[in-house]
């Protein structure tokens, strides 16, 4: 198997794009060219990174689906500061997070899929 083909593995388990797909084995990126057999350090259950490239977040849709939802309980004064201080939490919130944070959260989405299908 190639890289290339691993990281459609990868799209269809993750729904990550491969454009927006790094792999790193120790660090190193892996070139989509070589196979699997290429790496010698690869084995069953190696563990490889996935960088996945940064996602432009569209804050004008984010605001607006925000902003519909807290308009139906508050005036427009109270919706403008709820929603600069949830924007603000939530640019804090992401900045903190870790990969191992972002592991475990697609882990645990992962693992819930799985489950759903499986019912």
């Amino acid at each position: 198997m190639t890289i290339a083909e691993l990281k459609n593995h990868v799209f269809e388990a993750l729904k990550v794009p491969v454009k927006d797909q790094r792999l790193l084995l120790t660090g190193r990126p892996l070139c989509d060219e070589k196979t699997l057999v290429d790496y010698p350090q690869i084995k069953d259950g190696t563990r490889l990174n996935l960088i996945v490239k940064q996602q432009i977040i569209k804050t004008d849709e984010l605001e607006e689906m925000i902003t519909k939802h807290v308009r139906e309980h508050y005036s427009t004064e109270d919706t403008v500061k709820v929603l600069k201080e949830f924007m603000k939490e939530f640019d804090r919130s992401l900045t903190q997070f870790s990969l191992d944070d972002y592991e475990r959260m697609a882990e645990s989405l992962l693992t819930n899929d799985e489950q759903q299908k499986s019912q």
